[in-house]
């Protein structure tokens, strides 16, 4: 069973960040030739409140806040292939993607000061971080993003696969981009394989 977990970093169900998810899980599902499950979470529709630093998870495993994140943490164990997409606001993440990663210091408080970790650190899985911009594409612009997509990957054992990045989206939207979407698609397609080859 192949388990793929997706997780919509923008507050805008069905635009360009949506739309790219939405290709990319079609890659995948059309191509695994074993039985597949896919979770789709949306960032803003889940319950996640910000990290409090109270300590707590290097004390006792686990978040002492009890939200939504409880469910995601077991996704985030379960899943082979973890796709996370967001909006590029000011050059970084959106606050609902930065408030799920923030999170995740439980992660790794459980693997690096208690030793009974969360997360299964031998399970191999593999991730991709979608991004699309508003403003038209220039050096550098997606920079900011790709330290924080490193450590989140890192946190939850998850080798990085590679980014997919389209910019100017408000000039011209993702949904009228055929290249765009075939790409996407032809990403989720290969990751398939390389989930089957590790």
């Amino acid at each position: 069973m192949l388990r793929v977990l997706a997780i919509v970093g923008s507050p805008r169900k069905g635009k360009n960040n949506d739309t790219l998810v939405h290709e990319m899980l079609k890659g995948i599902e059309e191509t695994s030739i074993e039985p597949i499950t896919i979770d789709k979470l949306y960032a803003d529709r889940l319950n996640i409140s910000p990290c409090k630093a109270c300590g707590g998870c290097g004390r006792k495993r686990g978040c002492v806040l009890k939200d939504d994140m409880g469910e995601v943490y077991e996704k985030f164990d379960q899943a082979d292939i973890v796709i996370l997409s967001s909006p590029l606001y000011f050059n970084s993440i959106s606050a609902q993607v930065k408030t799920i990663i923030d999170r995740n210091q439980a992660i790794w408080s459980s693997k690096y000061i208690l030793n009974d970790s969360l997360i299964n650190k031998s399970k191999k899985r593999i991730g991709y971080f979608i991004c699309t911009a508003g403003m038209p594409e220039e050096p550098h612009l997606f920079d900011a993003t790709l330290p924080i997509m490193e450590l989140f990957f890192k946190s939850i054992n998850t080798d990085h696969e590679g980014n997919l990045f389209v910019a100017n989206v408000d000039e011209k939207s993702v949904m009228e981009r055929k290249e765009s979407l075939e790409k996407a698609y032809s990403i989720g397609s290969d990751l398939v394989g390389k989930m089957k080859a590790l």
